[in-house]
C-alpha cells in the first residue's frame, strides 16, 4: 500500500545520495514537492499519481543539484532562512517588550487592554500571512517586478511609520498613556506590510527556481 511519507522520505535519502546534502535546500526542494502534490491532489489525483507527477515535475536529483549551484540556491535559500529567524526574534522581542512595559507601568485599564490587542493583531497578522496568505500571493515573472516588490518592502513600513509620526501625530490631540498605544497600533502596519511584500517577493523566486526544472 502507498505510503506518502515514506515516499517523500525515500526521495529525501535519494537527494542526499545524489549530493543534496545541506538541510536547507533539501527543506526547500520538500516544501516544493509538497505543495506540488497537494495542488496535483486536488486536481483530482490521488496520493500515489500525485507523488509521481510532482516528482517527475521537479526533476531527477543531479538536475536540482546544478541548478542550485548555478543560481546560489543553497546561499539564497540560508539567507531566507536567516532572515526568517532573524525577523521571529525582533517580532517576539517587540512583543514581549511591549507587554513588560503595559504590565509593569501605570497604565491605565482600557490603554493597557489596547496596547495588548495592538500586540496579538500583529502577531495574528504576520502569522496569517506567512502561513496562510501566501498560496493565494500571484507569482511574479518579471525580475524588474521582483526587485522593486522588495524594495517596496523594505521601505513600507518605515514610510508609514514617519507619515504616523509627521503628518497623523501632530493632529492628534491625546494624554501620554493614549499616545503611546497610539505609537504600538502604529506599529502593526510597520512590521505587517514589509512581511508581505517579502512574501510575494519570495514565492515568486521560489517559483522561477522551480520552473526551471519543471
Amino acid at each position: 500500500m502507498f505510503n506518502l511519507e515514506q515516499s517523500i522520505a525515500d526521495w529525501r535519502r535519494q537527494m542526499i545520495a545524489a549530493g543534496i546534502q545541506t538541510p536547507v535546500p533539501l527543506d526547500e526542494l520538500e516544501s516544493h514537492l509538497r505543495e506540488d502534490i497537494a495542488q496535483q491532489m486536488k486536481s483530482g489525483s490521488d496520493e500515489q499519481k500525485a507523488f509521481a507527477l510532482a516528482v517527475a515535475k521537479m526533476g531527477p536529483a543531479f538536475t536540482l543539484k546544478r541548478e542550485f549551484k548555478r543560481a546560489g540556491g543553497p546561499d539564497k535559500a540560508q539567507l531566507r532562512r536567516r532572515g526568517g529567524f532573524a525577523f521571529a526574534g525582533v517580532l517576539g522581542s517587540y512583543s514581549l517588550a511591549i507587554t513588560w512595559l503595559l504590565f509593569t507601568k501605570d497604565v491605565a485599564y482600557k490603554e493597557r487592554l489596547s496596547g495588548l490587542a495592538s500586540v496579538v493583531t500583529t502577531l495574528l497578522s504576520v502569522y496569517v500571512i506567512w502561513k496562510i496568505l501566501p498560496r493565494f500571493f500571484p507569482v511574479v515573472a518579471s525580475k524588474t517586478v521582483r526587485s522593486s516588490l522588495g524594495l517596496i518592502g523594505g521601505i513600507s513600513g518605515p514610510g508609514w511609520l514617519l507619515v504616523f509620526i509627521y503628518f497623523i501625530l501632530p493632529r492628534c490631540d491625546v494624554t501620554l498613556e493614549q499616545l503611546r498605544v497610539a505609537i504600538y497600533w502604529a506599529m502593526v502596519p510597520v512590521l505587517v506590510l514589509p512581511t508581505s511584500s517579502f512574501l510575494i517577493f519570495d514565492k515568486s523566486e521560489k517559483q522561477q527556481f522551480t520552473t526551471t526544472h519543471s
